[in-house]
């Protein structure tokens, strides 16, 4: 993997040191009990994933590490995102969720798309529409949706953008696939921190 010159800067002031370097005589130990802030900004920002295997299911858990003020850093897990590596059951999208939004009846769902029926007779979507709803667990979704193509059935949808509740979206996707395929699940423990 090549770095950019920024990139390389960067990374190189991260790891400069404010002191004069010692004289070889000199010998000096130091301790430290807490993270530089400069290597605590830069891990405090870092977008890291963690996958765990279940059967054919990829699971990728967002992680993210919050550092306290005296350094201490604590690692938190979100819901994953469940990818099915055969392909072949689509168990990320659920079907039959009788969703009202806007004209449409949301039939299906998955962290990158919709299917919707509309309610009335004239709707076609031809652009960037806004979509506001609810899931069955209450949480509520804010989100852009792109038309991909539309039959007499419905119209499928890619998710442009998710404004509010996407981590509430993909826990919801996380948790009915966990309640779906509980066999799977039986000898995992998944907790919301790492120990």
């Amino acid at each position: 993997m090549d770095f950019s010159a920024e990139e390389i800067d960067f990374l190189s002031d991260l790891f400069k040191s404010d002191q004069k370097p010692a004289l070889p005589h000199e010998p000096m130990l130091t301790m430290q009990s807490s993270v530089p802030v400069s290597i605590a900004q830069l891990l405090s920002n870092a977008n890291l994933t963690l996958l765990a295997e279940v059967a054919h299911y990829q699971l990728w858990f967002p992680l993210h590490l919050k550092i306290n003020s005296s350094g201490t850093i604590t690692p938190t897990l979100s819901a994953p995102e469940v990818i099915d590596t055969k392909g072949t059951q689509r168990s990320w999208r659920w079907s039959h969720l009788n969703i009202k939004s806007q004209g449409f009846c949301i039939e299906s769902i998955s962290s990158t798309g919709v299917f919707l029926k509309p309610t009335g007779k004239h709707k076609n979507l031809s652009k960037v529409q806004h979509v506001e709803f609810t899931l069955p667990n209450k949480e509520s979704v804010s989100m852009d949706i792109e038309p991909v193509r539309q039959s007499k059935h419905g119209l499928a949808a890619k998710i442009k953008h998710i404004h509010t509740g996407k981590e509430q979206l993909r826990a919801y996707l996380f948790a009915e696939h966990q309640r779906q395929y509980a066999n799977l699940y039986q000898h995992v423990q998944l907790t919301n921190y790492i120990s």
